[in-house]
């Protein structure tokens, strides 16, 4: 049976569950409490792709930190340390996609080894899959900070890889990020593609093996590219 490798953020887990956090602890209208969130979250990846290139790797939790930083001196908002701390720690307690504990369970009744493939550090990976239920119906956690360096380097799907003992063409991810799915086809891992949004596919990297609607969908599309 393969590997299945989940991305945590943004597939499992909702980052935009954030937002309830940043509107208790910043006491502004609705409007920039989005503006800041979604520039948190851009600002977060785009770090972490600048990092790679740089070769220049710090830890998931270090990049999300500066992120926030940015998204909160460019909307000119200067809460104190206490607060920062409370709203960086609201990417410990993500809420799950409806469906990701059914899916996981549904692959691994079926032999299958279930595992998170994340540029999150391990830390904030093992917390969070905690805070949010997960845990139990996973096999692994792995992080690209054991590669050094992040998400789409080949290095990264490589390195899930080697930890979880299997050819790297027998290894699937499943991402609701477009990028992250090109990354993986690209590096020789089968791939499922979370398509919430009815987007079109990125122009540079390899097409998905599958597109889903939604994680209650994965089990079945891992199932038929087997048959």
């Amino acid at each position: 049976m393969a590997a299945i490798c989940f991305d945590m953020y943004g597939t499992l887990c909702n980052t935009a569950s954030v937002t309830r956090t940043l509107r208790r602890e910043l006491d502004v209208a609705d409007s920039l409490v989005d503006a800041v969130e979604t520039t948190w979250r851009a600002r977060q990846l785009r770090y972490s792709y600048q990092l790679a290139l740089m070769e220049a790797y710090r830890p998931f939790w270090s990049v999300t930190r500066d992120a926030l930083a940015f998204a909160l001196d460019r909307y000119d908002l200067a809460p104190d340390a206490e607060t920062r701390e409370r709203i960086l720690g609201s990417y410990e307690r993500l809420e799950p996609f409806p469906g990701a504990m059914d899916a996981l369970e549904a692959l691994s009744s079926t032999g299958h080894t279930v595992a998170v493939l994340s540029n999150g550090n391990p830390e904030m990976l093992s917390t969070l899959a905690a805070n949010a239920g997960l845990s139990e119906a996973l096999d692994a956690l792995v992080s690209a900070d054991a590669a050094g360096t992040y998400k789409p380097a080949p290095a990264v799907y490589e390195t899930a890889a080697a930890e979880l003992d299997e050819p790297i063409g027998d290894c699937w991810l499943v991402s609701g990020n477009a990028w992250d799915v090109a990354g993986a086809g690209s590096a020789g891992m089968e791939t499922v593609w979370v398509n919430r949004a009815n987007d079109p596919f990125e122009r540079i990297g390899t097409e998905p093996t599958a597109t889903v609607e939604a994680l209650s969908d994965v089990p079945e599309a891992v199932a038929a590219a087997h048959s």
